[in-house]
């Protein structure tokens, strides 16, 4: 018996089970692996899938620590925002409490200052679900919009236009 053609062919099944587990999100964490154990919100610029920091929590501390100021309502109207767009997009609250925070860096390296959390909201409002494959692909477009010379009211409504109920 040839042993290189068996080799080959376990090699080629090994490569194909690599690549199948490439992608956005890491798998879910076995129970047996360890948290992180961070619930310290102002410890992290970004949440990982260990971090126990609720995604809603760490935005907040993040627009306080920046010197918003932040009453309950504003609190509870963020976290239904987040969940809303959790849903519309099918990502988690965690990737796109991160994927807002990398907006929010972006064009303030463009000269504009917009928080993840209005970007969260205008985002979830702008785009209907299923229209757009995900908060990140939505992010995307509004960044292109945005360093194409629209505003940032503009830039919401034409993503309304293309991909909200009505367009």
């Amino acid at each position: 018996m040839n042993a290189a053609p068996a080799a080959l062919k376990l090699s080629g099944i090994v490569l194909a089970l690599l690549l199948s587990g490439c992608g956005d999100e890491q798998p879910r964490q076995k129970s047996s692996e360890k948290r992180s154990g961070l619930t310290k919100v102002e410890q992290t610029d970004w949440l990982s899938m260990q971090d126990e920091t609720n995604p809603g929590d760490w935005l907040i501390a993040r627009e306080i620590k920046s010197g918003a100021k932040f009453a309950p309502d504003d609190a509870d109207k963020l976290r239904q925002s987040l969940a809303e767009a959790s849903a519309r997009f099918k990502d988690t609250p965690r990737m796109i409490a991160n994927r807002a925070v990398q907006l929010e860096q972006m064009l303030k390296d463009a000269g504009s200052n917009e928080s993840a959390i209005v970007l969260i909201s205008g985002l979830t409002r702008a785009v209907a679900p299923g229209r757009i494959e995900s908060f990140g692909a939505a992010g995307h477009q509004y960044i292109n919009m945005r360093k194409a010379g629209l505003s940032r009211e503009r830039a919401f409504d034409e993503l309304s236009k293309r991909y909200g109920t009505g367009g």
